[in-house]
């Protein structure tokens, strides 16, 4: 009976060990806070040394979505911390549309990129993105730690 106690204690926490040791490999891709971000392939993009990148999403024919992406560049440039990236992505599907607003709102084209393919595109598709464009804050391993975060949340939590 002694042996059964020990073998039963032993393989208990064998289980838990084994249990603890797998939870990043049972990270899946999604779009909520805990799960790995889909995959975004942008040239040009640096996110090298960042402790966290937010991806945000929008389109000149969505007014409120082109101001929050003016606002959360302007509060990332502004931060000393260097601890986030801003990787952001214009759905529009004209480019010359894209280049405008980037000159009229004064953004930095470093952190700014285009999706001609608009809603036909499979990050809109990957990121089940509507009408109302959102944004994603996520560590340096690609898990999403955030979902549409506001301006002010990015001041509090990285401004220095």
């Amino acid at each position: 009976m002694r042996y059964f106690f020990r073998f039963s204690a032993v393989l208990a926490f064998a289980f838990l060990y084994v249990g603890a040791g797998t939870q990043e490999n049972q990270l899946t891709e999604g779009i909520q806070p805990g799960n790995l971000a889909p995959e975004v392939n942008l040239q040009g993009i640096d996110t090298v040394g960042k402790d966290y990148v937010l991806l945000q999403f929008w389109a000149a024919y969505n007014p409120q979505s082109r101001v929050e992406n003016t606002q959360m560049h302007n509060v990332i440039a502004q931060l000393k911390s260097g601890k986030i990236a801003l990787v952001s992505i214009s759905m529009d599907e004209d480019p010359a549309v894209f280049k405008g607003v980037l000159k009229t709102d004064h953004l930095d084209e470093s952190t700014q990129w285009n999706e001609p393919e608009g809603r036909d595109s499979q990050l809109f598709k990957r990121y089940r993105l509507k009408n109302g464009f959102e944004n994603w804050l996520m560590d340096a391993n690609g898990v999403i730690v955030a979902k549409n975060i506001r301006p002010s949340e990015i001041r509090k939590m990285f401004g220095s």
